[in-house]
C-alpha cells in the first residue's frame, strides 16, 4: 500500500488541477521555501557518515549525464532535461515508500547535490555569457544550498541540537507533507500539459537511453562501494539504481524560462514523467522483498 501513496498523491493533484489549478502556487511556495529546506537542514544537522559522498556522487552523476548529452545534442535545454533529474519531488516519496527512512536520507542528500548541479549547469549552459560571480551568487543563494550549509554548520558548533524532540517531530511531519505537496504539484502540472504521441515516443527513447547510460554509471559507483567496503552503498544500492529511472526535474522549465524566456522543456518533462512512472512501477515490482 505504501508504494501506491505517491501515485494517489499525484492523482489527487490532477483532480486539484481540474477544480483549482491556482493551488499550484501555494503548494510550490510551501514546498520550496519551507518543507524542502527544513528536511535538508535537519538531515545535515543530524549528519551521518557518507552524506558528503552521496552529495558528491549526485553532482558527478548528473554532470557526466550532461556532458554525454551535450555530445549527442547541441541543444542545451535537451541536455538539461537529460541530466537534471526529479530527485526531490518524485524520487523522495518513492524512496520513502519503497525503502523507508534510511533511503529517504540518501535521496535528500542526493537532491542537494542535484540541485547544486542544476543551478550551476543551467546558468552555464543557458546563459554562458554570465560572469563567474553571478554563477557563484545564484548557487550559494539557492534555498537547498543555504539549508545544507546552515544545517552542516550547526552540526559542527551545536551537535546536540539534533536531539531536540521538537525538531524531530517537525521533521517527521515535513517528510510526508513534502511527498504530498511535490506529487500534487506534479499532478496539477501533468493535468494541464499538452502531451502528444510523438512526444511520448521521443520520451521513451530518451528515458531508456538515460536508464542505460545512467545505470552503467551507477553500477560503477556501486562496484567501487563494494570494493572499498562502504556500508552506505552496500546496504542501499537499490536506492542508487533508482536514480537513472527518474524523469527530468520540473524545475528545468523554471530555469529555462528565467534564462531564455521560453518553456520548450515543459512537454519534454511531462511526457518524460509519464514514461518514467511506468518504468518506476516496474522497478518497484522487481525490487526483492516488497
Amino acid at each position: 500500500m505504501m508504494t501506491l501513496l505517491p501515485l494517489l498523491y499525484m492523482l489527487g493533484g490532477m483532480l486539484l488541477g481540474r477544480v483549482y489549478p491556482q493551488a499550484r502556487t501555494f503548494l510550490a511556495k510551501g514546498l520550496t521555501l519551507i518543507l524542502i529546506p527544513y528536511v535538508i537542514f535537519y538531515n545535515l544537522l543530524t549528519y551521518q557518515p557518507g552524506t558528503l559522498l552521496v552529495a558528491g556522487f549526485a553532482i558527478v552523476f548528473c554532470t557526466l549525464l550532461f556532458l554525454i548529452a551535450r555530445r549527442l545534442s547541441e541543444d542545451p535545454v535537451e541536455a538539461l532535461t537529460f541530466s537534471y533529474l526529479n530527485i526531490g519531488w518524485l524520487g523522495l516519496p518513492l524512496a520513502l515508500a519503497l525503502f523507508g527512512d534510511a533511503a529517504g536520507r540518501i535521496i535528500i542528500v542526493a537532491y542537494v547535490g542535484g540541485s547544486v548541479f542544476g543551478n550551476v549547469a543551467a546558468a552555464a549552459a543557458l546563459q554562458p555569457q554570465s560572469s563567474r560571480w553571478v554563477l557563484f551568487k545564484r548557487t550559494v543563494t539557492a534555498w537547498p544550498f543555504l539549508a545544507a550549509v546552515f544545517g552542516g554548520v550547526l552540526h559542527l558548533i551545536w551537535p546536540t541540537l539534533g536531539d531536540w524532540t521538537l525538531l524531530g517531530h517537525l521533521y517527521t511531519a515535513a517528510k510526508p507533507l513534502m511527498s504530498i505537496f511535490g506529487m500534487a504539484i506534479l499532478g496539477i502540472w501533468l493535468y494541464h500539459a499538452k502531451i502528444t504521441g510523438t512526444a511520448l515516443h521521443q520520451a521513451l527513447h530518451t528515458t531508456l537511453k538515460r536508464a542505460l547510460i545512467g545505470g552503467l554509471l551507477v553500477a560503477g559507483f556501486i562496484g567501487l562501494g563494494h570494493y572499498f567496503a562502504i556500508p552506505l552503498i552496500q546496504q542501499h544500492y537499490w536506492v542508487f539504481l533508482m536514480l537513472p529511472l527518474l524523469p527530468p526535474a520540473a524545475n528545468t522549465v523554471v530555469l529555462e524560462t528565467y534564462y531564455l524566456g521560453t518553456g520548450h522543456s515543459a512537454q519534454t518533462i511531462a511526457s518524460g514523467t509519464i514514461i518514467s512512472l511506468g518504468l518506476l512501477g516496474i522497478f518497484a515490482l522487481a525490487v526483492p522483498g516488497l
